[in-house]
């Protein structure tokens, strides 16, 4: 298998030599950080960097501020000679959508974000973010010292409802009848990017009994983890890796494999087979899981893990099924 891969990536270096010249991928994202995030950006580069090391494909970045109109940011950079834009949140879709017509010679890739199939240089890659936070689930319902798991969401939209419903049910398979607290950090764009609160309602939470939190706000998530280190309890990360932040506070991180989706976007797009359309990736595809490493090894059980790859193995296998919040 390694030795197929090898030659697929050598016949794409030899063939597309020509065409890398004219090839310019550009990757867009929200930060006022220009270091990265602990998260999606530095997922996202990290899979650029991959393509780039592996392929030669040279991309450019694109770092809008938090109060900058999207689609007019967005407009800029395809009007900038760009053949390739690639964008991970659903706050990027309505700009996609807006300026998608009238760049038809741009690819557009909306990752973690659903775009309608209305154009045929759209795409939109979303994860099954049910699955992942239901292991997560399953490990604060493990865990969890009381009869209740808290969690704490950027912005109550369907998004986060699904996490929320994925990792309540997966708490639930742990510890029949615990109870789930859910927050907000608010209903504005800004909730992304506001750790103090998010810090805020994680005290309250622990306050209240909690031990465990899963926070999914984005970068307001670190705030969530800081509440836990100061006040000796737990938090689960996401979308990236986080238990390094705090070791031995984070309990676990749902990874959502952006970096992979990134590269492979990169690669398909370079050879050629790129296709538009809305795709749906989650534990089968490897393309989502649950960390456990140095940091974090000696507060989870073997046992534990032991019950979280059997589940594991059931969803893919179609054994256990995950439900998908809906809000009709």
């Amino acid at each position: 298998m390694r030795i197929i891969f090898s030659f697929f990536i050598y016949f794409l270096v030899a063939t597309s030599a020509q065409a890398a010249s004219d090839f310019r991928p550009a990757l867009i994202y929200e930060s006022e950080n220009a270091n990265g995030d602990n998260g999606f950006i530095d997922s996202m580069k990290r899979g650029a960097n991959k393509a780039k090391e592996e392929l030669g494909i040279n991309y450019e970045e694109f770092r809008m501020q938090e109060n900058q109109n999207r689609t007019e940011f967005m407009t800029k950079v395809a009007s900038n000679g760009v053949t390739h834009i690639i964008a991970v949140g659903f706050q990027n879709v309505v700009p996609v959508l807006t300026i998608a017509e009238k760049f038809p010679d741009v690819k557009f890739t909306v990752i973690d974000g659903i775009a309608p199939p209305l154009f045929n240089n759209v795409q939109s890659i979303n994860f099954k973010d049910h699955e992942g936070a239901f292991l997560v689930g399953m490990i604060a319902g493990y865990v969890s010292q009381s009869n209740k798991v808290g969690f704490i969401g950027g912005m109550d939209v369907p998004l986060i409802s699904n996490f929320a419903m994925g990792f309540y049910q997966g708490a639930r398979y742990a510890h029949p009848g615990i109870e789930i607290v859910r927050d907000v950090v608010g209903n504005t764009a800004s909730a992304w990017s506001n750790p103090e609160r998010a810090k805020t309602l994680a005290k309250k939470q622990y306050n209240n009994g909690i031990s465990v939190i899963f926070a999914a706000a984005g970068g307001s998530s670190i705030g969530v983890l800081e509440a836990a280190e100061e006040m000796g309890k737990y938090a689960i990360g996401v979308d990236t890796n986080q238990n390094g932040i705090y070791p031995g506070t984070v309990l676990t991180s749902m990874v959502k494999r952006v970096d992979k989706v990134v590269y492979d976007t990169l690669v398909n797009s370079y050879s050629g087979q790129w296709k538009p359309g809305i795709k749906y990736l989650g534990i089968r595809e490897n393309a989502l899981d649950y960390a456990v490493d140095v940091n974090n090894k000696d507060v989870i059980t073997k046992q534990i893990i032991d019950k979280v790859e059997d589940a594991k193995d059931r969803i893919v296998r179609g054994l256990i099924t995950v439900d998908v919040y809906s809000p009709y």
